[in-house]
């Protein structure tokens, strides 16, 4: 009786070792998978970054926090004299903006992160200026 305990236990372990390998095995797969690709990293089929070339439109009604988030009106590169547009940065990304003249080229994420007042809010990136002739 005792030797059947004793292979009992020794089974048990077994099973409950074996088990602790399987998911170990198969949670490392999760996490270490390579994607499909020669270097093993992420690459984009389409940019996920937009660009916007302009100038602040109006300067004093030209930015504006929403909710602690900052909206700017830009008049964009090649469009009429009235024409301009906000886009909404998440944060307030403004010393991005320091040392930079206008025109300038906004460089943010395509795809809104969250929304501010039904308003998709973007990363702004990077703020480069634009050498003007």
């Amino acid at each position: 009786m005792r030797i059947f305990r004793a292979l009992g236990e020794v089974w048990f372990v077994v099973a409950v070792i074996a088990m602790m390998w399987a998911l170990a095995l198969h949670a490392s797969g999760a996490v270490t998978t390579k994607h499909e690709n020669s270097l093993g990293v992420v690459q984009y089929t389409s940019n996920p970054l937009m660009y916007q070339a302009g100038g602040v439109a109006d300067a004093p009604n030209s930015v504006s926090n929403i909710d602690g988030n900052l909206n700017l009106r830009i008049k964009p590169l090649g469009t009429y004299m009235l024409y301009d547009e906000s886009i909404l940065f998440c944060g307030m990304p403004i010393d991005k903006f320091r040392g930079v003249a206008s025109p300038f080229v906004l460089t943010y994420k395509r795809a809104a992160s969250r929304t501010i007042q039904g308003v998709g809010c973007h990363e702004l990136v990077r703020v480069d200026a634009l050498e003007t002739k």
